[in-house]
């Protein structure tokens, strides 16, 4: 055992984070993270649509009642919108994120 004190950001000499100070969010890794996250969650529950017994149970059914979810153009198009919309997500909540919450430089 060592009797003197180790820090965790002694560790790593060239990290630009200091101490008590928050980090700024990478808005594109962010935004890439939600959009894919999002397209693949709802391609999930379109497909879930064509699979016997779970056409009734699964989220877009909830949200869109009577729906054709077997169209080829509305799957693309929610595919599309699910992308944008994680986009959306990262530019507003990265960016009020970073300004409020971010480091200060």
């Amino acid at each position: 055992m060592s009797t003197t004190d180790h820090h965790p950001a002694d560790s790593y000499p060239n990290a630009k984070h200091t101490p008590g100070r928050g980090q700024d969010i990478p808005i594109v890794r962010l935004g890439l993270s939600l959009s894919c996250f999002l397209a693949i969650s709802f391609a999930l529950c379109a497909v879930a649509n064509v699979i016997s017994g779970l056409e009734s149970i699964h989220l877009l059914s909830a949200l869109y009642p009577g729906m054709d979810w077997t169209r080829p153009g509305l799957l693309i198009a929610g595919v599309v919108w699910a992308f944008a919309t994680g986009w959306f997500v990262a530019l507003g909540f990265g960016a009020l994120y970073n300004l409020f919450g971010g480091s200060r430089r």
